[in-house]
């Protein structure tokens, strides 16, 4: 890391990324494909793909700190996309919520995400709360809506007993094992996300007034034409919309072409094989589902198939209690995997 002249602060040492590991994932559990032949048996920690620092002076947060921080991330990102930060004088949500603030990264809020987790106006928000038995896939953070985060920072308050790993994934490498001509039919059909939000919430999916921050149809409304959506309200007060976004864009610092779109995440057969749902609704019954831009349903194959290649590219970092990573989110996926305990992450989106 290079000091700023001048600067009187701590400092962050590259380090070893520590023992080696594997995590079970063919045949997994409430993993929607998991048993399609493109699923690795398991994947191996990230190793050196995820660079490790840990903190040196640490005693409290403060400038010094910060300052710290941003001169690691803004030097590591561009080459690995993500980095592990250890040691940090971080013990709580307030002291995540402190270090964030003063890195001066734009804010971003989470309006129209779909995560299970309370959409508050608050600097840091809980991670997915998503039932614990579930493997969430590697995926670009709100991939599927037009404003994104670029930088995505997760704080570990407390470790999980067993399990909860954090699966990373490039997704320039996994492209690769993409055949071609799959490629040239997202390219020219792109892809349809479809939403079905009922009023309240539930345990796998958030309600309308969650996901827009406001229980006022009028303004949901005004968002979602501004927006270009299609829409309609049921005579049960449930909320249907879809829109169409491409399958690829272009890094903005590199104009690398990358594969960011979140058609396996949010298909229905996600809910079909969630503990909660039942496995035989129509499709757009679900709370999202995925099409081609024109409407026609894919290929169920062909998403298993592009979800085992998602994992065969995927690595794993195990957080411990007051770790950071960072992650450029048009680059590096994060997931999670099922956990027993007292898990608690904290999640920062920035652009």
């Amino acid at each position: 890391m290079t000091m700023r002249p001048g600067a009187v602060a701590p400092g962050l040492r590259r380090v070893e990324p520590g023992p080696s590991f594997r995590v079970p994932v063919r045949h997994r559990a409430f993993l929607a494909g998991s048993a399609h032949d493109s699923f690795p048996e398991h994947v191996p920690d990230a190793a050196e793909m995820i660079p490790v620092f840990a903190a040196e002076g640490a005693d409290r947060p403060g400038p010094g700190w910060t300052a710290a921080i941003r001169d690691v991330v803004d030097e590591t990102l561009p080459e690995s996309g993500g980095v592990l930060l250890r040691g940090l004088p971080l013990t709580d949500k307030v002291d995540f919520e402190q270090a964030v603030t003063g890195l001066r990264y734009d804010r971003l809020g989470y309006r129209g995400g779909i995560a299970v987790r309370k959409n508050d106006a608050g600097v840091a928000l809980n991670a997915s709360e998503e039932d614990r038995r579930i493997t969430l896939s590697p995926h670009n953070e709100m991939a599927y809506l037009p404003d994104y985060p670029r930088k995505i920072f997760f704080f570990c308050a407390s470790e999980a007993h067993e399990g909860g790993e954090v699966p990373v994934n490039d997704i320039r490498e996994t492209v690769k094992n993409i055949p071609e001509h799959i490629q040239e039919e997202f390219r020219a059909r792109g892809v349809r996300y479809h939403r079905s939000l009922s009023r309240a919430s539930s345990a796998g999916a958030m309600g309308w007034p969650e996901t827009f921050g406001t229980d006022d149809k009028r303004r949901v409304e005004e968002h979602l034409t501004a927006s270009g959506y299609a829409y309609r309200w049921s005579d049960d007060d449930a909320l249907r919309y879809h829109y169409n976004r491409d399958a690829f864009t272009a890094h903005p610092e590199t104009g690398e072409e990358l594969w960011f779109n979140q058609v396996t995440e949010l298909h229905c057969s996600y809910w079909r094989s969630h503990p909660d749902y039942p496995s035989d609704l129509p499709d757009h019954a679900y709370p999202a589902t995925t099409t081609y831009g024109d409407g026609t349903a894919f290929d169920d194959d062909m998403i298993s198939f592009l979800r085992g290649a998602l994992w065969r590219t995927t690595r794993a970092v195990r957080m411990r209690q007051g770790d950071v990573l960072v992650l450029d989110n048009q680059v590096l996926q994060h997931g999670r995997f099922p956990f027993q305990g007292p898990r608690r992450h904290y999640v920062s989106l920035t652009r």
